[in-house]
């Protein structure tokens, strides 16, 4: 009950808000790029990973709300891919006093449905800055590895646990290009860990070797109607 009365006042007040102005609420569809990579961080003992970016798609529904003459509200619902390549090494010691040196290569592959409820500052009827937060809701992961050489022991391929929700923070600017175009560059940082990554040898030893979080940048089109 106390999530659905916050949830109804706060639409009251952006309705009360939007009464101020004069000028209609749009609608319109997105749709862009994603220039995905991930922030990680190494359990203690370990070499922080080699990762680099993975071209993923942004699409979905936009709206703008005018506030006030200058302030907007922007809520978006998204589909959208993030993810990663990346490579790491390590060590594995066996009983009979030897030690292999192993190198491994991993694409990782995430697809949220994102809500983000942007606000906008209109500079002048061009430019705009905007800043929000995001709330994504895993629905499809893909996680790939490959390992050289490959192990004639007993040891598992390494691993992906993934978490189910994704929260940060959007940031960026946007411009208008006509009354119904609309070009964007967000950047985005989470703030929850989306999962961790586990090399063999920690997957044995119950350990997580490095936990990471999404960083994103998005350039988008918006046709506003």
């Amino acid at each position: 009950m106390k999530r659905i009365s916050i949830l109804t006042f706060i639409a009251l007040f952006c309705l009360g808000l939007n009464g101020q102005s004069l000028l209609p609420t749009k609608y319109g569809i997105k749709a862009g790029i994603n220039i995905a990579n991930i922030n990680s961080t190494p359990n203690e003992g370990i070499a922080n990973i080699d990762n680099s970016t993975l071209i993923g798609l942004s699409a979905g529904f936009y709206m703008e709300i005018p506030l006030t003459d200058k302030w907007y509200l922007n809520p978006e619902l998204l589909y959208s891919q993030k993810g990663s390549s990346f490579k790491y090494n390590y060590t594995q010691d066996y009983n009979n006093n030897n030690r292999q040196e192993y190198s491994t290569s991993n694409s990782l592959s995430l697809t949220y449905l994102e809500l983000n409820p942007n606000f906008s500052y209109k500079i002048n009827y061009k430019l705009s800055l905007n800043a929000g937060p995001s709330f994504g809701f895993l629905i499809s992961k893909s996680y790939e590895y490959k390992q050289d050489p490959i192990n004639q022991h007993s040891l598992t391929d390494g691993e992906f646990k993934e978490e189910s929700i994704d929260i940060g923070i959007n940031y960026g600017c946007s411009y208008y290009l006509g009354e119904d175009f609309l070009i964007s560059l967000m950047g985005y940082t989470g703030f929850l860990k989306t999962g961790e990554i586990n090399s063999p040898i920690d997957i044995k030893d119950e350990k997580t070797s490095h936990t990471i979080k999404n960083n994103t940048l998005v350039l988008s089109l918006a046709y506003l109607f």
